[in-house]
């Protein structure tokens, strides 16, 4: 029998769910507050955070809270079977630092002859878990119990779904099916779950409550730990419990650089942060402000910086702790004045190959902001790479692992080994004007992160646009000579952009292709903050 999808019912649920005295939610307009934000894909993941800042915690605190609801709330893209990194800025203890919690290869992956796109073989040991805690217990200032509360409520009494997530389950209705415990969470009686209708998942409820009580610990060497490797082992996968005791999150130094002197703080590799850096570097070249935002020069401009710093990234990027990164090299000015050279106004280039930096020896993602009242920020974004991940649910645990094995190479920096972290393009980056936090922004989108976020970054400092208006700007991905584009670019823009020699593919209005970015801007004169949402995805703003 077919499901009723009212929107009456969703808008019902979801208030129920909130605080009675909830402050403006906002996916289409920027929101304002004076102390405290939260800009996530989801309100209820918003207002998570949103509750922390409110009992006192801090940014840290608000992106935990809100990490793990997202884990819930947005279940096809991200949750504690995945991993991700956060950039955190504590700008009056002078802390700038990246917590990686990507995933790591299983030790027996090398017997594999080759490794596929999902299901058991593809399946990489999760550091969100190990990731979150460690975050919270170092940077934080609240208990675990406390942070986890709004996901572990919101798992086991359900949440009305949006029409966003509805049609993502009708997207992979056949590979949830092969699942037990995909299917019975999200297309029960075989029929997929339809906006408004609840969505529970009270096992995933237990499994957070354990995390609450007993830390990572329960995760990577207790009964869900126990549970993941059981389940694997019986389905033929590579993770094992000795893979899942090994994982650490661990600390590095963000990846920092400047633009038209604002501060760039973003996530270091294995991760984009570098490519996006590199490409505002070769951007700095050229007065952008000059040009018209939708303009045909501006546009070619950017994508010709965007392919450079993309080539780079996928030529020298892999696990520092396995590959020497020349970060140094890639960053320096003289070498973004080169790569930015190469560039010509008249024409488009294709193929683009990797630049020489000196000194070499030196589509399913979520991302998150927060901002406290001191002023500290994170930017945050984690995954289980496609949506659903593995397409593997853990039986009796609620939980949905992974599938980031096929983000390894076949040769090069990002080559597979045993233990080390793929690469991918996530890149959460921080933005500082003289010492002071202005910006904390993030997108998903696979390679649409390494352009969408050098693009908002342009829009916010170039051309002062507010947050919301940078992020609902049309967007463009360059790949060689092709360029996407969102429709909503000027006609005009748009045959010139043919006439100079780009094949271009039409996309959506707001095409989730161009992924979900979510930020919060401070204005630096009166200190307000100013959330921007995504309408790309269910973005939402909440401020105190």
């Amino acid at each position: 029998m077919k499901r009723t999808a009212l929107s009456s019912i969703l808008i019902g649920v979801v208030l129920a769910l909130l605080p009675a005295a909830a402050p403006p939610v906002s996916q289409t307009a920027a929101v304002t507050a004076a102390s405290g934000m939260v800009a996530s894909a989801h309100p209820l993941a918003s207002q998570a955070g949103l509750a922390m800042l409110k009992a006192g915690g801090n940014a840290v605190d608000a992106a935990v809270a809100a990490a793990f609801a997202i884990g819930v709330a947005e279940p096809n893209a991200s949750g504690i079977g995945g991993e991700g990194l956060m950039v955190i800025a504590l700008p009056k203890a002078g802390i700038s630092i990246a917590v990686d919690y990507r995933s790591t290869a299983p030790s027996r992956t090398a017997l594999a002859k080759s490794l596929p796109s999902n299901g058991p073989g593809a399946v990489a040991v999760p550091g969100t878990v190990a990731g979150l805690c460690r975050a919270l217990e170092k940077y934080g200032t609240m208990k675990r119990a406390e942070v986890l509360a709004p996901a572990i409520k919101m798992a086991a009494e359900g949440f009305a779904i949006s029409p966003t997530l509805a049609s993502i389950i009708k997207d992979n209705y056949e590979e949830i099916l092969k699942d037990k415990g995909l299917a019975r969470i999200f297309c029960p009686g075989d029929l997929p779950l339809e906006p408004g209708e609840t969505l529970k998942n009270p096992e995933l409820a237990e499994s957070l409550a354990k995390i609450a009580a007993g830390g990572q610990d329960v995760f990577y060497r207790g009964e869900l730990a126990e549970a993941i490797a059981a389940d694997l082992k019986d389905r033929g996968g590579f993770l094992s419990k000795d893979d899942l005791a090994a994982y650490r999150a661990v600390e590095r130094p963000p990846i920092r650089g400047s633009y038209r002197g604002y501060d760039l703080v973003s996530a270091p590799p294995p991760v984009g942060g570098l490519a996006v850096v590199e490409t505002l570097h070769i951007l700095e070249n050229f007065d952008l402000s000059r040009m018209d935002p939708q303009s045909p020069e501006r546009i070619h401009l950017m994508a010709e910086a965007m392919k450079r710093g993309a080539a780079d990234w996928r030529a020298f990027v892999g696990d520092p702790d396995f590959v020497r990164v020349p970060v140094a090299g890639l960053l320096a000015r003289p070498y973004a004045k080169a790569r930015a050279a190469e560039i010509s106004l008249e024409r488009i280039s294709g193929k683009i190959g990797a630049g020489e930096p000196d000194g070499r020896e030196s589509p399913s993602t979520t991302s998150l902001s927060t901002v406290d009242k001191e002023g500290n920020m994170v930017a945050l974004t984690q995954t289980i790479s496609d949506f659903f991940g593995a397409k593997i649910m853990i039986a009796g645990t609620g939980i949905i692992l992974n599938n980031e094995m096929k983000n390894f190479s076949a040769s090069g920096p990002n080559a597979l080994a045993a233990g080390k972290r793929m690469r991918t393009t996530i890149a959460p980056t921080l933005v500082i004007k003289d010492g002071r936090a202005f910006a904390t922004l993030g997108t998903p989108g696979a390679a649409r992160i390494l352009t969408t976020t050098p693009l908002l970054i342009s829009n916010l400092i170039d051309y002062k646009m507010g947050i919301q208006e940078a992020i609902e700007r049309p967007r463009f991905f360059p790949a060689d000579k092709e360029l996407s584009i969102e429709p909503r670019l000027p006609a005009e823009t748009v045959a010139a952009l043919s006439k100079l020699g780009y094949t271009l593919k039409p996309m959506g209005a707001f095409d989730l292709f161009f992924g979900g970015a979510q930020g919060i801007l401070i204005d630096l004169k009166t200190g307000l903050r100013i959330g921007g949402a995504d309408p790309r995805r269910d973005g939402a703003v909440v401020g105190y």
